[in-house]
This record gives C-alpha cells, sequence and structure tokens, in this order.
C-alpha cells in the first residue's frame, strides 16, 4: 500500500477533464459523478484534505468501483485510478472496518478457505459426475489446475472446469488439481483494502503448490492468473520456479500443435475480454486464435473490445457489494453484444459468464453465454 503523500501525489495529477466517463460502465448505466473516477477522485482528495474520519457513504463510493481500469488506461495524465481506490479501500478499511459482505468473506477464507464458507471437501463436487479417474488429486503432475472458488463451488459453473480437464485429457496432459488443498485465491481481500489477510493466504497456496511439485500452474479464472502472476510476486519474494498460465494460453499452445480436432460449428459469436484477462494481464489474442481454428466460426468483434473492452459488472467486488448496479452494467455490456449480431457470447472468465447470463436473462435478451473452453469441448471430435 502506498503512503498518503505518494496517493495525494497521484490523486492530484487529474485534470477533472472528463475523458474517465466515456470509457467507465458504471457512469454509462447511472450518470452519477460518484462512481466515475473523476468524481470518485474528488471525494478521496477531499477526504485527504480534511483528513476526515472514512464514514459508510464513502466505503461505499469506494467499493462501488468495478477497478476495470478502462478509465485509467485511457486518462490523458496517465493516473493509476484503480491503484488508488485499491489503497483508499485498505486505508478506509483500517478506520472503519472493510464493508460487510468483504468481512463475512473474509471470515470464510480464514476458516475454509473459500468464499462461500463450503466445506472443504465440496471443492471436489464439480467433478463427482465425470468419468472415473479422469480428474487426478494432488501432487506428482507437470501441471496443477488451480480451479478457482467459483468453478468449485458454484454448480452453474461446474461445466466450465469440466470442460477445461477433458480437453487437457483429450490433449494427454499430465495434470492435477489441488481439491481439498486449494484456498481461495485472496484476490477479493487484496483489492478490497485487506492486505495482510490476504498475505497469509496467498503464502498457504505457495506452500501447497510448492508441495505439489509442478512446473505449471494454469487457472481457468482470470482473477486467480492475474494474482498469480502480478500480485503474489509483490507479496512472496520467494516464488517457487513455476510458469503461471491462463487456460487460453495453454489451450492456444495444444491448439497451435494440433492437438485438437474440431467439428464444424456454424455459429456466429462474439468475445468478451475479461479485464483480469485482457487489459490487467494483457492476454488478448490466444483466445481469438482459438476461436479461429474452429471451423464454421463467425467470429465479429464488439465496438468495445480487447484494451478498451467494457466490463460485465463482476468486477472489483462490485457484485457482493452493489448487487444492482452490477447486473445493469451486465445489461449495457449484452446490449454492446446483441449489437453485433452474435449469437453466442464467448468470454474466458467465469464471473463474466455468471454475471453476463444474469443480465441476459433479465433483459430476456436471445442470446446464449459460454466460457471458451465450454465452446471447445462442444466443438472437439
Amino acid at each position: 500500500m502506498k503512503s498518503t503523500s505518494e496517493i495525494k501525489q497521484e490523486v492530484f495529477k487529474c485534470t477533472r477533464c472528463g475523458n474517465c466517463q466515456y470509457y467507465c460502465p458504471s457512469y454509462a448505466v447511472s450518470r452519477m459523478e460518484t462512481h466515475v473516477a473523476r468524481g470518485r477522485l474528488q471525494l478521496i482528495k477531499r477526504n485527504l484534505e480534511t483528513q476526515a474520519n472514512s464514514g459508510d457513504t464513502y466505503s461505499k463510493r469506494l467499493n462501488q468501483c468495478l477497478l476495470c481500469g478502462n478509465c485509467s488506461q485511457n486518462c490523458p495524465a496517465g493516473l493509476d485510478v484503480e491503484g488508488v481506490v485499491e489503497d483508499m479501500r485498505g486505508l478506509c478499511a483500517e478506520e472503519i472496518g472493510p464493508p460487510r459482505n468483504l468481512a463475512m468473506t473474509a471470515d470464510n477464507i480464514a476458516g475454509a478457505g473459500n468464499i462461500t464458507g463450503d466445506e472443504r471437501k465440496n471443492r471436489l463436487l464439480w467433478f463427482e459426475n465425470m468419468d472415473e479417474g479422469s480428474v487426478k488429486v494432488g501432487g506428482g503432475a507437470k501441471y496443477v489446475y488451480f480451479t478457482g472458488c467459483v468453478p468449485s463451488l458454484y454448480p452453474s459453473s461446474y461445466s466450465i472446469p469440466q470442460s477445461f480437464s477433458k480437453l487437457l485429457n483429450k490433449a494427454g496432459l499430465d495434470w492435477a488439481a489441488l481439491g481439498e488443498r486449494e484456498n481461495c485465491c485472496a484476490y477479493p481481500l487484496a483489492i478490497g483494502g485487506m492486505a495482510e489477510a490476504a498475505a497469509e493466504v496467498m503464502k498457504q497456496n505457495v506452500s501447497e503448490v510448492r508441495a505439489a511439485g509442478a512446473e505449471f500452474l494454469v487457472t481457468t479464472c482470470p482473477s486467480c492468473y492475474h494474482a498469480w502472476s502480478a500480485v503474489y510476486p509483490k507479496v512472496i519474494p520467494d516464488m517457487p520456479e513455476i510458469t503461471i498460465m491462463h487456460g487460453t494460453q495453454l489451450l492456444a499452445e495444444l491448439v497451435g500443435k494440433g492437438a485438437f480436432k474440431f467439428k464444424e460449428m456454424n455459429c456466429t459469436v462474439t468475445y468478451h475480454d475479461p479485464c483480469d484477462l485482457g487489459r490487467k494481464s494483457g492476454v488478448f489474442d490466444e483466445p481469438r486464435e482459438i476461436l479461429r481454428a474452429i471451423p464454421g466460426v463467425n467470429f465479429v468483434e464488439m465496438k468495445f473490445s480487447r484494451e478498451n473492452a467494457f466490463c460485465c459488472g463482476g468486477g472489483g467486488n462490485l457484485e457482493m457489494n452493489d448487487s444492482g448496479l452490477s447486473g445493469k452494467v451486465a445489461q449495457h455490456r449484452i446490449e454492446q453484444a446483441l449489437a453485433t449480431g452474435a449469437e453466442i457470447i464467448v468470454t474466458a472468465c467465469q464471473q463474466c459468464k455468471r454475471t453476463l447470463a444474469g443480465g441476459a436473462r433479465q433483459m430476456r435478451a436471445r442470446i446464449k453465454i459460454m466460457d471458451l473452453s465450454e465452446l471447445m469441448i462442444n466443438a472437439a471430435e
């Protein structure tokens, strides 16, 4: 976390030009100045100048940010908005405590190792209906699959790790899941301002992965991927010698080697870039390479794509802090997808799939939401 003086230096870069309004998903659906970087930074500036105690309303505004990074990327002054917001969330949490839902999530992670508070053994439920022996649990494999909380514990998301596992088996890879030994990646705590709690969980995960003896850690969750590749090295100086990969990177590599044969699909799809995978981690090309490798897939881009892709509404812990605003952002993204004429929105994130599917249901939009691994396994011969 930066010092107060360092945060002030960053905040005072804002010239209030308003460029951030065009790129902010929350502002697009609310038109509230406190939902856009310019307005939120003014609140932070006032708080720092007056040294006023943080209150519930101030905390709420900080935690209504998606942390998608679209404003920072397009800021003429080069301001790191999400970095400032994360640091101020930390200071606010120290003063008045974290938001109630985040505190509950932290308790669940501390007690059960996951965001829901489920028993650890429930991390194994997603592969119970798969062929016996198709999922190896524990260490002793070249690849360890870090599944993540949502794919492991939300039945509506089981199909993502199931599809990914089947693809790994089709390619003949030596891999294993951590199962009960896996904890939450701790990213929700890190971005929520609970740095110390996050660090403890991260150390536990590194210890488990080191014990597994794998050469590669692969995950289908962009938040887990961003946490492991960008946050963990800052927190843990003695990170193990292991290559961190997102599932789309590994699958694109396997597609390039001819590991899969695909049948004709005959569908029009658009791709939604997850913020943590795309803008924050720079993984744009691999998912598109896979889509173009599947015969019969007519791939069309949304107006806001790649670096400028709008968030699904599920980033920055927004769903747990303001589900109503999260849902409106999801519907706005659905509208952008519908404008392409696509039948399917393909993404590479379980949270994006959940929030976009929820938005589509609310709108009664006739468009399907799929994870890339699900589309691939449907196309694989």
